[in-house]
C-alpha cells in the first residue's frame, strides 16, 4: 500500500472494504448497469451511440442489448437518421416492465401512487388515519396498498416501494426516528417491504423532492442545485455533481433548523431562533392571529380558523396586511437559503412545497432578499426556479428512490 501514516492506511483499508473485488462477474454487472442507464436516461439511442458514450466495444454492447431485449427491459423502436451506411436501430427502455408504489406520509393522511419505471403516474389514491393509528402506520399502509393494487391489477408487477416522510429517518432500518410534524417516534415501516416482498426505500421528504426534480423536473438542467421545500416545515435536498448529498446518516439539508435569530422563541428541536419558526405555515398563522388579536384592520378577522390557505385568499383579494405577511415569510426563508448558497455555491435553487400556494407575495420576498449575496457579482448567476411538478412531486420522488435503487451501479459490498 502507499507509504501513508498508519491511521491513513487503516482508513484506506476501511474504504476499500466497502467495494466489491473486481472479477468477470462484477465487470459484466457494471457494463450491464451502464448500458441500462444509458438507454433509460437518454432514450431513442442506438448501439453505436452507446458504445461511443460508454467506451465499451460494440460486440459487448450488442450482447448486453440482446439480453435486455429478451428480458423485455429494452425494445427496438425503429431507425434513426443515417450518416452514411445503414440507418441505426434505435432502442428504448421499457418503462412498463414493472410498477413502483410511491407514498408521501403527511399529518393525518397518506398519499400514494402506482407509477411505471419512468415516473409516469398510473393511479393515485389517498386515505386518512387517526392520531391513534400514527404509531402503527405500517399496518394501515399495508392494508390500503393491498386494496389499491388489487383494484388496479398491479400486484404481480410491483418491484419496489418508496416512501417520503417528514422528519429524521434511518434508511437502513426503514424507521422514522423522530417526526414532530407527524408526532411519531421510532415508527417502524420495515413490515411494509416484508409484507409485499419487494425493496422498501424511505427518505426525508426534502431529499425526495430533490430526487424528483433531478429525475424529471427542473433539476435535469443542473449538476449542482438545492431543492427547498416550505410548508408545515422547511427543508432542503442538496444535489452535488448529480448525486444527492445526505451527510453522515441522512440528516443533511435541515434548513429549517438553521438559526437566523437568537430570540426567545423556542423550536421543538430545543434550539432558539430556528428558521422554521419564521418561515413555515405555523409562522404566518401565528402572526395573522396576533394581528387580529391587537385589532389590525385586516379581513383575516373574518376567517375562523385562520389557515395558510385563508391568508393567501386574503392577500389575493388585496389585503395589504396579508400580503406583507407573506412577503416577510419569503424574506425570512431567503435568509436561510442564502446561508445554503454561501456554503454550497449551487447553480440553482428550486423551490416547492405546500407553502407556494399561488404564492406571488412569498416569491416577491424571497427574490428581494436573494438579490444580494456574496456571489452576486460573479458572471454565472444563481438561478431561481419553482417546481412545475405540483403536488405529485413527492410521489414522483418516492418512486425515484426505488428506480435509482433498482438500477444503481453495483460496486458496493
Amino acid at each position: 500500500m502507499l507509504n501513508l501514516p498508519y491511521e491513513m492506511r487503516e482508513g484506506v483499508k476501511c474504504v476499500m472494504n466497502l467495494f466489491r473485488k473486481g472479477n468477470k462477474e462484477l465487470i459484466k454487472e457494471l457494463n450491464r448497469s451502464f448500458v441500462i442507464d444509458m438507454v433509460r436516461l437518454k432514450g431513442k439511442i442506438s448501439r453505436t451511440e452507446i458504445a461511443k458514450e460508454t467506451g465499451l466495444g460494440l460486440s459487448t454492447i450488442t450482447n448486453i442489448i440482446d439480453e435486455l431485449i429478451k428480458e423485455n427491459l429494452v425494445s427496438e423502436i425503429g431507425t434513426g437518421d443515417s450518416h452514411g451506411g445503414r440507418k441505426p436501430v434505435l432502442l428504448k427502455f421499457n418503462g412498463d416492465f414493472g410498477v413502483v408504489a410511491g407514498m408521501k406520509i403527511e399529518p393525518q393522511q397518506v398519499k400514494m401512487c402506482l407509477s411505471n419505471l419512468e415516473g409516469k403516474i398510473l393511479h393515485k389514491h389517498q386515505f386518512s388515519y387517526t392520531h391513534n393509528e400514527a404509531n402503527r402506520l405500517a399496518k394501515v399502509i399495508i392494508d390500503e396498498l393491498d386494496s389499491f393494487m388489487k383494484q388496479n391489477e398491479c400486484a404481480t408487477k410491483l418491484v419496489g416501494i418508496g416512501i417520503a416522510t417528514p422528519g429524521l429517518v434511518d434508511r437502513e432500518s426503514n424507521e422514522v426516528i423522530y417526526s414532530p410534524i407527524l408526532k411519531v417516534e421510532h415508527g417502524d415501516l420495515k413490515p411494509i417491504g416484508q409484507h409485499f416482498d419487494v425493496p422498501l426505500l424511505i427518505d426525508n421528504d426534502a431529499n425526495v423532492f430533490a430526487l424528483a426534480e433531478k429525475w424529471i423536473g427542473q433539476g435535469r438542467d443542473y449538476r449542482n442545485f438545492i431543492g427547498v421545500t416550505v410548508g408545515a416545515g422547511v427543508g432542503a435536498g442538496i444535489v452535488i455533481d448529480n448525486m444527492l448529498f445526505r451527510g453522515d446518516f441522512g440528516g443533511a439539508g435541515e434548513l429549517g433548523h438553521i438559526t437566523i435569530y437568537q430570540g426567545d422563541r423556542h423550536c421543538y428541536c430545543g434550539q432558539r431562533g430556528c428558521l422554521e419558526l419564521y418561515a413555515s405555515d405555523a409562522y404566518i398563522v401565528n402572526e395573522a392571529e396576533r394581528m387580529v388579536s391587537i385589532g389590525v384592520p385586516t379581513v383575516l378577522a373574518s376567517f375562523t380558523p385562520i389557515t395558510p390557505e385563508s391568508i393567501v385568499i386574503a392577500a389575493q383579494s388585496g389585503d395589504t396586511y396579508a400580503q406583507e405577511l407573506l412577503v416577510k415569510q419569503g424574506e425570512n426563508l431567503a435568509l436561510g437559503i442564502k446561508n445554503m448558497v454561501h456554503l454550497f455555491n449551487p447553480e440553482a435553487i428550486i423551490l416547492g412545497g405546500e407553502g407556494l400556494r399561488e404564492g406571488e407575495f412569498l416569491l416577491k420576498g424571497i427574490q428581494k432578499e436573494l438579490a444580494v449575496h456574496f456571489f452576486v457579482k460573479h458572471p454565472r448567476k444563481l438561478q431561481f426556479q419553482t417546481s412545475q411538478l405540483g403536488g405529485d412531486v413527492w410521489l414522483i420522488g418516492a418512486c425515484a428512490l426505488v428506480v435509482s435503487h433498482l438500477f444503481r451501479v453495483p460496486i458496493y459490498n
